[in-house]
């Protein structure tokens, strides 16, 4: 019965962790649509590869260093705002933005 309670306890703690990262990266997605943004003005293209588009991320955005949460990032804006932003796999097998 006690191990069934620290389980339930647990699986509480990761429900709301869950729902703070969820908050936590919804809060700089204004940020991330202004990078991403300015990163399309500044090369004067309508494509760019996944690859290239989260180095540019990176490599222009001292704050931002986890290539992980980049993508995590990049596909909560796809999600949220699919009009805005989309991707798909080419012909040679890159994923396109």
């Amino acid at each position: 019965v006690h191990e069934k309670q620290i389980k339930n306890l647990d699986d509480c703690r990761l429900g709301v962790s869950a729902a703070k990262r969820r908050q936590q990266m919804l809060a700089c997605l204004p940020k991330l649509f202004n990078m991403i943004r300015d990163i399309f003005r500044s090369i004067k293209r309508s494509v760019i590869t996944r690859q290239e588009l989260i180095h540019k991320i990176i490599s222009n955005h001292c704050d931002v260093t986890d290539r992980s949460e980049v993508e995590e990032q990049l596909q909560l804006l796809q999600e949220l705002v699919p009009d805005w932003i989309s991707g798909r796999t080419s012909t040679s097998g890159d994923f396109l933005y």
